[in-house]
């Protein structure tokens, strides 16, 4: 069956093609792409090289699990010109790891993390999973204190989520996700994104293409793109996703047209330093609503999300798409 996929997936990056489009980023994730034998994540690397032009700078990512790094496997990515990392920790913390049922270990973590410096690469992201319930100021510092030992450039934090709402869940939300940003920041990383924290020079430029609005593909099973103006979504069917590779068709499921404005606000505004005050020329009402507010904040000719209101995004987001203009937690937090 991987095998298959691996084919199929390759035949799907040569339908999608360009000779002039120029791939500056790759990154291979979701799922379990560490999984994949040395020879699979090598034929997906090819297939790109082959059909695309490269730029010999192009940040080449891959999502790994810390159980699956070996010094082989980190070996065979280098030669196959991957070049940073983002390995799922979670947390360096035990009982933090078995509430959210993880498969490895704090040691396999940090053995994960020495094998991959070992080994040369040195641009790498670590996710953690934050506002857990067994979470506490104290082992938030405990936890991020473990990247000290390795000057990790870039790191991601995830606020947990649950299905069910609560004052108590909200409270704990504020405090650790306000806590983790201002510990970071003593550690030397800078907040650029909502979730998302680096060293000087260390951003992600592939994510960062997501929340610029430009143009990306997505290749794979249940893969989501953006082109010219144009949401796109793959078949999550198998069956359905290897039929249309076999009558050479794209596999795009879904394909829905978005205002550039409108998506450039969505994504835009998860960046701290927000966007061009020019995108909210068609929302001059809502824009300074929020602004005399305090939820917005204007710095010179750019629009953001005021720093201390960060977890009241969707709600401001609200605004800004068509046919919804405020929520019930949104005019609650205003009164």
């Amino acid at each position: 069956m991987v095998d298959k996929y691996i084919r199929a997936l390759a035949a799907e990056i040569r339908l999608r093609s360009n000779p002039e489009y120029v791939v500056d980023s790759i990154y291979i994730g979701g799922g379990s792409p560490s999984l994949l034998q040395e020879r699979h994540a090598a034929a997906v690397m090819r297939a790109v090289k082959d059909h695309f032009q490269m730029d010999p700078s192009a940040e080449c990512t891959l999502e790994v699990n810390p159980e699956d790094v070996s010094e082989n496997k980190l070996r065979c990515w280098k030669e196959i010109g991957i070049n940073r990392l983002s390995i799922g920790t979670q947390s360096f913390v035990p009982e933090d790891l078995n509430y959210l049922n993880r498969t490895h270990d704090v040691c396999q973590s940090i053995k994960a993390i020495e094998y991959a410096l070992k080994m040369g690469f040195t641009n790498i992201n670590t996710d953690f999973i934050i506002s857990l319930p067994t979470q506490t100021r104290q082992t938030l510092k405990d936890n991020f204190s473990v990247l000290k030992n390795y000057n990790i450039p870039h790191v991601s934090a995830y606020l947990l989520e649950e299905v069910e709402e609560s004052e108590e869940r909200e409270a704990r939300d504020n405090d650790l996700y306000f806590f983790t940003r201002d510990f970071l920041g003593q550690l030397g990383y800078t907040h650029y994104e909502i979730s998302n924290f680096c060293r000087p020079n260390s951003q992600s430029r592939h994510n960062l293409k997501y929340w610029k609005n430009e143009n990306y593909l997505g290749i794979g099973l249940s893969a989501a793109g953006y082109e010219h103006g144009l949401d796109y979504k793959n078949t999550i069917d198998f069956d359905d996703y290897f039929e249309r590779i076999h009558q050479r068709k794209l596999p795009q499921a879904e394909i829905n047209a978005s205002k550039p404005e409108v998506r450039t606000i969505v994504v835009g505004l998860r960046l701290l330093e927000g966007i061009s005050i020019d995108y909210f020329k068609d929302f001059r009402e809502e824009s300074d609503f929020l602004l005399s507010n305090g939820l917005l904040v204007r710095r010179d000719c750019r629009i953001a999300v005021n720093p201390g209101k960060l977890l009241l995004l969707n709600e401001i987001l609200t605004y800004f798409i068509p046919t919804i203009k405020i929520t019930k937690k949104l005019a609650t937090k205003l009164q």
